[in-house]
């Protein structure tokens, strides 16, 4: 068997594994909702303390080309206290996605109806986390509905210029094929694997959210395309956004334009961590919460 059938077939054991997972404070559950692509898919941290449900629910949304899995334990650590809802964008783990590569404002108005159903909205606000490609969409939700969206919380904002933004889209792979996906995973697996060891990520975890994030194949970088695309008018948009934002600043690889992006919002606030990478919302949960609840409460 090879390296990606095994990784494969751990995944879909532990994908089912994870449908109801019980804790001593948070309840997590899977479930679905409809929206216009199809089926959004979502775990709910549910906290098992009624005084804790009155906090305004937290959701999150994730980067590309992962799913809602990245943000491991932090989803019941802040479950804890609040209602957790981690999203997998269309088109990614367990969410139905467009045939078109969409924008950030599809990402957006995919989610909000899915929030919608779920029965959020002016009535029943949330507050929102993002991360990269997530924190575009966060941003866009923000401006698009001020009266649902109460706070903001940006992990990793991608504040580049032209030329740098330019590159990036060119250099995106453009695989046509399932084999041709395959071909460039096999060739990409060593740099993935020295992420892996610099995130401090423990195996497991790396390898659940590494085989999550092979399930869109050959629409894998359609969420890199729209936030790239997205990036050309982060400045004008940024300004836009009325609620306070926190800017949780990790050594992720965009730290720098993370901390750059700060003048552009009204309200921000910064919490810095240079010495956690991405895998610090497997190892580092609780030190998080504690900035992210002083933020939030």
């Amino acid at each position: 068997m090879t390296f990606i059938q095994k990784l494969l077939c751990v995944a879909g054991v532990t994908f089912a594994s994870l449908g109801h997972a019980h804790g001593a404070d948070v309840v997590i559950k899977r479930g679905y909702v409809e929206n216009r692509y199809g089926q959004l898919h979502y775990q709910m941290a549910v906290p098992t303390e009624s005084k804790a449900k009155q906090r305004t629910p937290l959701v999150m949304f994730h980067q590309t080309a992962n799913t809602s899995l990245e943000f491991g334990k932090l989803i019941p650590e802040m479950g804890r206290d609040r209602t957790v809802i981690a999203i997998d964008t269309p088109g990614y783990g367990g969410s139905d996605g467009p045939k078109e590569v969409p924008t950030i404002t599809d990402y957006m108005t995919a989610v909000n109806e899915g929030l919608k159903n779920l029965g959020y909205g002016t009535n029943k606000p949330v507050d929102v986390l993002g991360l990269h490609t997530g924190a575009f969409t966060g941003i866009e939700l923000a401006i698009a509905e001020p009266k649902m969206v109460r706070k903001v919380v940006l992990v990793g904002v991608w504040l580049v210029s032209e030329e740098t933004r330019l590159r990036a889209i060119s250099r995106l792979p453009r695989y046509k094929t399932s084999v041709e996906f395959f071909d460039w995973f096999a060739a990409n697996l060593p740099r993935l694997q020295k992420t892996q060891l610099a995130q401090n990520a423990g195996d497991t975890d790396w390898g659940l959210v590494i085989a999550d994030s092979l399930r869109p194949l050959i629409k894998r970088e359609y969420g890199h395309d729209a936030a790239f695309s997205y990036a050309a008018k982060l400045r004008e948009r940024a300004p836009m956004v009325t609620q306070p934002v926190l800017l949780l600043a990790l050594n992720d690889g965009i730290r720098q334009s993370t901390l750059d992006s700060q003048p552009l919002f009204k309200k921000p606030t910064l919490a810095d961590f240079p010495n956690l990478q991405e895998g610090a919302f497997f190892t580092a949960a609780p030190e998080l919460g504690v900035s992210l609840r002083k933020f939030l409460d």
